[in-house]
């Protein structure tokens, strides 16, 4: 398993899964693939163990994304964001049975779905540990505990950047500079030990 943020999407709408791929790697997330159908999943889980599935419940194919996602659970571990357009209430009891970290509607805000990433990863570090973060540990400057704060709450590196009044490649160095420096492997995992959600 990767030590980056590890991240699957399961779309089967393009403009939608590369506009998704296109945020999260802007924010520096690691994308293992994007796949529109199960089969297609299921073969880049194998091969890159994300930590995180991002699936629409509805994809192509024999096997649907709330089967999809007990399968991905089961056999990879990951937790899953739902991504869908339904909202309707026999939906949603359905796939409350995956035991998703999040059900995120469609249209969606950045902030909405970076937010439902960083949940994803929270519960996913803390399955990995014996509970609770340990914060004690992570030295970072005022500028850099704003900065992660931000991140926290579901704001991208551009919309950072607009509300401190800096440029969005300073943000993305003092982002850079936080892991290094705590030598911690990936953004989510800071803000995990942070205890921030």
């Amino acid at each position: 398993m990767s030590t980056n943020a590890t991240i699957l999407i399961v779309e089967d709408e393009l403009i939608t899964a590369e506009s998704i791929a296109e945020l999260l790697i802007q924010e520096d997330y690691e994308i293992a693939g994007i796949s529109p159908t199960a089969a297609g999943a299921l073969d880049l889980c194998e091969e890159k163990r994300p930590h995180v599935v991002i699936c629409d419940i509805n994809i192509k194919g024999p096997i649907n994304g709330l089967e999809l996602a007990k399968q991905l659970k089961r056999l990879y571990q990951c937790e899953v964001i739902f991504l869908t357009a339904y909202t309707d209430a026999a939906t949603i009891q359905a796939a409350a049975t995956a035991e998703p970290v999040m059900y995120v509607v469609k249209p969606f805000s950045d902030a909405q779905l970076l937010v439902a990433v960083q949940m994803a990863f929270h519960k996913f570090y803390y399955k990995g540990s014996a509970g609770a973060p340990v914060s004690g540990k992570v030295q970072l400057s005022d500028r850099e505990m704003e900065v992660v704060q931000l991140v926290a709450q579901g704001l991208s590196s551009k919309q950072i950047a607009k509300r401190l009044f800096i440029s969005e490649e300073t943000v993305k160095t003092h982002r850079r500079r936080m892991l290094h420096r705590n030598n911690i492997a990936n953004f989510p995992q800071l803000i995990y030990q942070l205890g921030l959600k």
